[in-house]
């Protein structure tokens, strides 16, 4: 009798050929709802394999799967010689199961006692300004996409992936891969005066990876972290994630000056100033040599760490750029950190951050617990990119691109905008700043133009406090010779009408 009604019941189940979700998993429901639901009570004894795959017109190795997959979960047992039953200990998952959503994920309602960490609400919380998603025109900080050396990077990559030695489907050594490191290493030295050894580089995922392992390693809860003001937001929100308590530093015409910290913080500890002196971000300005030099002196007299972003120094489009911060310190308290984000391209996930030698041991080993560094095969290509001259190349190539892009940009805005926003050169970067009238609404600006297909951003989005000007932020190196011209024409159409 047993075996008759689970062959009838079975029978019943209705499988979809032409559904998504696979016949076994079909079936696999279909059986379990019968046991759930008491249709199939404990101790039935299911048809043969073979007349569940007749009855049902699927095959026989779509049931022994699913009865395979049922027997190890529990809802069904073997008896030797005998056949498949209903587990006989089902009464202690029937409950969990009736209620589970797991063939519904929509219907289940989830514990509202359930919740994040307090540190987990505070990154919540934190400002985060989303990229526009499909649009490119004039965005701030985007390189130019279409003039990658896409035909390099091919036969770089199927250098190591032709026939991989196994040392390369490993994870990297600890800190980077040591010829990426030896690398960069002999650019910095050259470039931008950096004083450095391979083992100081500790090899990142970008700048913000680079500024979370400061973060975890230099600053405890409540230390006071001094940052430029309007300056860089995920930095900014990074170190208020770690517990960090971020003093706003007002920006003057040479960038980060702690003189001007707000008079309730004078005399107290810093922790770590947080600083971009080769083209302050956003507002592009540059911290002269004498600026630098005071700078050093103020750290080394409050024991402070100097967090160096040099994000684009690469692109300078007038003169030679001074050295960095950390070529300058003579007390080790300088990290120096960049990317290749601008050089290359964002998704290649790929920085790196010059860590004083007392430190290479804790940042090397913090880095394989919080990151473990960017694929070893993209280390590998860059290596070779940079040893083989084709990084050099580019970035000369690059640069020459950007400068003409600005200056086509300038031009039309001349042309354009000049009654309506107020917008000048800048000697290094990916964008200019565009100011706008007093009585502008510079979010409803920037969302406008948003809408209209122009990614631009709202200095005020990068401020902690209010800045004395309003203004949006216009890239230039991302957007193509041809569509510069009309794109800014489209820009003050729309102004026109909103201003």
């Amino acid at each position: 009798m047993a075996k008759f009604a689970s062959g009838a019941l079975l029978e019943g189940i209705k499988l979809d050929q032409n559904s998504q979700s696979p016949l076994y998993r079909q079936l696999y429901i279909g059986i379990r709802k019968l046991i759930l639901s008491g249709d199939l009570p404990p101790g039935t004894k299911l048809p043969a394999s073979r007349t569940i795959a007749t009855e049902l017109d699927i095959s026989r190795t779509t049931v022994i799967n699913t009865i395979e997959q049922m027997i190890s979960e529990g809802f069904l047992e073997t008896r030797r010689g005998s056949g498949t039953y209903v587990t006989q200990r089902l009464s202690e998952m029937t409950e969990f199961y009736q209620t589970s959503v797991e063939d519904d994920p929509e219907s289940g309602e989830e514990d509202p006692n359930l919740c994040l960490s307090k540190r987990g609400q505070g990154y919540a919380d934190l400002p985060h300004q989303y990229e526009p998603e499909g649009i490119f025109t004039f965005r701030p900080s985007q390189p130019a996409y279409e003039l990658l050396p896409h035909d390099i990077f091919s036969r770089l990559t199927n250098r190591y992936q032709r026939k991989p030695k196994d040392e390369y489907l490993t994870y990297s050594d600890r800190g980077g891969y040591m010829p990426l490191r030896e690398a960069i290493s002999s650019y910095l030295k050259a470039s931008r005066s950096v004083r450095c050894t391979p083992e100081q580089i500790i090899i990142t995922s970008g700048t913000q990876t680079a500024l979370n392992l400061a973060s975890q390693l230099l600053i405890d809860p409540d230390d006071s972290v001094w940052m430029e003001d309007p300056g860089h937001t995920a930095a900014r929100c990074v170190f208020q994630g770690s517990g960090a308590k971020v003093v706003p530093i007002p920006i003057d015409e040479h960038g980060f000056n702690p003189a001007l910290c707000p008079e309730e913080e004078k005399n107290k500890a810093v922790k770590l100033a947080y600083v971009t002196p080769s083209s302050q971000h956003p507002l592009g300005r540059r911290m002269p040599l004498t600026r630098r030099i005071k700078l050093l002196e103020w750290a080394q007299q409050n024991n402070t760490w100097i967090f160096e972003d040099d994000y684009n120094s690469e692109f300078r489009y007038t003169g030679r750029p001074l050295s960095a911060l950390q070529g300058l310190d003579k007390s080790g308290r300088v990290l120096y950190v960049s990317s290749f984000t601008k050089i290359l391209y964002p998704g290649l996930r790929l920085g790196y951050m010059v860590v004083p030698k007392s430190m290479i041991e804790a940042f090397a080993h913090a880095s394989t617990i919080l990151q473990r560094s960017t694929p070893l095969l993209t280390q590998q290509i860059i290596a070779d990119f940079i040893n083989e001259g084709f990084f050099a190349t580019h970035m000369r190539k690059m640069r020459k691109v950007y400068h003409q892009r600005q200056q086509i940009l300038l031009q039309a805005a001349d042309k354009y905008l000049k009654d309506l926003v107020e917008i000048s050169a800048v000697d290094q970067g990916f964008h200019c700043n565009a100011w706008l009238p007093e009585h502008a609404d510079p979010e409803m600006v920037e969302t406008t133009l948003r809408a209209a297909g122009y990614a631009v951003n709202n200095i005020s989005y990068y401020c902690m406090k209010p800045y004395k000007r309003k203004g949006i932020m216009v890239g230039f190196a991302g957007t193509p010779e041809d569509k510069i011209p009309e794109g800014v024409k489209g820009m003050a159409k729309i102004l026109r009408e909103i201003l």
